[in-house]
């Protein structure tokens, strides 16, 4: 299941998750090791490559490993017992994933699954928490970079418990163009299923209301290929909801 590195010498590799191989505004979280804490955390990792579909992270697994996106698209996914699942956010190359529960309880609170190919390292949680509580400026920028995925969370289930089905839509159009693809127009990878799930709806409730979207020239949509031609009212839309 594991696939080894082809390039051992992570520090000087760009096959998988390190300092070296991350942008400087994604490696905030690492600068605060050293090279010899650096390399203890990184010194057992190991490896996967997952294709669509595949689960990354199971929900209520324990928490064994963090995980750290190397290349790719996932999404992260609160299920229920019910079989209703709510698509909470959309994790992406260079962000890293405890699913909850590294530090709190020992159990994942999510699943993540694959988009796209997603190519990931997985990292001893032991030794991660072993640095948190040696390295109080890892530990304050570890929490600082959760807060704001939370918050990120926490902002979505408000939109998804608070606004009407057309607010839903425009803020899962705002958030794909703004936050993943940071382009306009934008090719997605999601199926109208998944769009669904990240606007809390039954997929035939989004389909008609993305459709009014479409026909109201606010967006234009063609096979997986979306563009906003009116932000002004779709952020209207939005804060309206």
């Amino acid at each position: 299941m594991f696939e080894e590195p082809k390039i051992p010498e992570c520090e000087e590799c760009s096959q998988a998750c390190c300092l070296k191989c991350l942008p400087k505004a994604d490696a905030a979280i690492f600068t605060a090791l050293s090279k010899d804490e650096m390399e203890y955390l990184m010194t057992s990792k190991r490896r996967i490559s997952f294709k669509p579909g595949e689960t990354i992270i199971k929900q209520n697994t324990s928490t064994t490993h963090f995980v750290c996106i190397k290349e790719g698209l996932a999404k992260v996914v609160s299920e229920s017992d019910k079989g209703k699942n709510v698509i909470l956010r959309l994790v992406k190359t260079h962000d890293l994933i405890t699913a909850g529960g590294i530090i709190s309880d020992d159990v994942r609170h999510f699943t993540v699954s694959a988009i796209t190919n997603v190519d990931c390292c997985f990292i001893d949680s032991t030794r991660l928490q072993n640095l948190l509580a040696k390295n109080s400026n890892f530990s304050y920028e570890l929490l600082k970079y959760n807060n704001e995925k939370n918050i990120e969370m926490l902002e979505s289930l408000v939109g998804l418990t608070q606004k009407y089905m057309p607010g839903r839509v425009a803020d899962t159009i705002l958030y794909l163009k703004n936050h993943i693809y940071k382009t306009n127009p934008f090719t997605f990878n999601l199926s109208r299923q998944e769009l669904a799930e990240m606007s809390g709806m039954t997929k035939e409730s989004f389909i008609r209301s993305f459709k009014e979207l479409v026909t109201s020239g606010i967006v234009r949509h063609d096979r997986s290929t979306m563009e906003v031609l009116n932000e002004e009212d779709l952020v209207k839309i939005s804060k309206n909801g």
